[in-house]
């Protein structure tokens, strides 16, 4: 299964670079960059992720990978609804 990590290009652009490359690394994930995520005003405060749908928020940029990573680990044990 294929899970799709989508990212907003306006989404603290330069910060969240290094995520995005570990996350492109993962031959289980695919990452795509959509101009709008219907997230209108997040892009400008917080770091985030779609993950399959999923709203995946953080309050630091260098966070985001990790809490991105233990949400597939929690998709593929089921402990997540889809």
């Amino acid at each position: 299964m294929c899970i799709k990590v989508k990212f907003c290009p306006c989404n603290f652009e330069d910060e969240l670079e290094a995520t995005k490359g570990k996350l492109r690394e993962r031959e289980d994930l695919e990452v795509i960059e959509e101009r709008c995520l219907l997230y209108c005003g997040q892009c400008l405060m917080e770091p985030f992720a779609l993950v399959n749908g999923k709203n995946i928020v953080t309050g630091k940029p260098e966070e985001l990978y990790e809490k991105i990573n233990q949400y597939v680990i929690e998709m593929r044990q089921g402990v997540v609804v889809k």
